[in-house]
């Protein structure tokens, strides 16, 4: 129905106007909008999805019925591009669109209706929300896997796929780490700098910048300090104690005890 033009129907006296769509009007400030006519007078204006999904033409009936059924898909229409526009700024997940519609107001049943139509179309997949929320992290905001966890679970992430995301991020590490380890050793490069995109590698990244910050302090206190930043972005011991054994003296390494402030 795209680029619809003004139709009217023309009653005549054998069949005379009564609940019948005499005119589609296309709307002139908003080509996407169609307003419908019954019995001549304006009933409604829909969206071109929403008359062409009713497959509405000129002459056909429209008891009241027929134009309640029409302004609800108008109205579930509304609540798809509503979500539509919250999902164009980044990838969500379920829960969060069904939060943010719920925040304006739209009926339980109307954002199941959303939400159903949003996966069909793949607009709404928890599994790759999930995989775009880890790779941005570590692109731009580097964290552990346990704060990863954690804001994959605030965000409604069912755990089974937080667990599947995780497993695949920890996988991609080790295929990383053995690729580095070949290269190395295929060209003859020493270094013991762990692979790049590593948990290893970003919280010695975030750990060596930190230091900056605490290169005034005695070496307990600096030492706790960075133990509990890490820590708190999310690496676990094994990840910390690595990153410690490079950017600390071997006297500051001496005690393993890990605190946090």
């Amino acid at each position: 129905m795209n680029g619809i033009r003004c139709y009217r129907f023309r009653p005549s006296l054998l069949n005379p106007m009564q609940d019948v769509i005499t005119a589609l009007h296309a709307d002139h400030m908003d080509p996407d909008k169609v307003h419908i006519f019954v019995d001549g007078k304006h009933a409604l204006v829909v969206s071109l999805d929403v008359a062409a999904a009713e497959r509405l033409i000129v002459g056909q009936p429209c008891p009241p019925e027929r134009l309640e059924k029409i302004l609800s898909s108008e109205q579930q229409q509304q609540i798809y591009e509503a979500a539509l526009v919250f999902l164009s700024y980044r990838p969500r997940s379920a829960r969060e669109v069904e939060q943010r519609l719920r925040k304006k107001g739209y009926l339980p049943n109307q954002i199941d209706d959303a939400l159903a139509r949003l996966r069909k179309k793949g607009y709404v997949n928890d599994m790759e929300f999930a995989r775009f929320w880890v790779n941005n992290r570590q692109a731009f905001n580097p964290r552990g896997p346990r704060l990863l966890r954690s804001e994959l679970r605030q965000k409604g992430v069912p755990q089974e796929i937080v667990d599947a995301i995780l497993t695949e991020h920890r996988e991609e590490q080790s295929d990383r780490a053995e690729e580095a380890a070949e290269i190395a050793a295929e060209h003859d490069i020493e270094g013991d700098e762990p692979a790049p995109g590593t948990d290893e590698a970003t919280a010695l990244s975030l750990a060596r910048k930190r230091m900056r910050l605490l290169s005034n302090l005695d070496p307990v206190t600096r030492k706790r300090r960075l133990t509990g930043f890490l820590a708190r972005r999310g690496y676990g011991f094994d990840v910390i104690s690595a990153v410690m054994q490079r950017v600390l003296t071997p006297d500051e390494t001496e005690d393993d005890g890990m605190e946090d402030d």
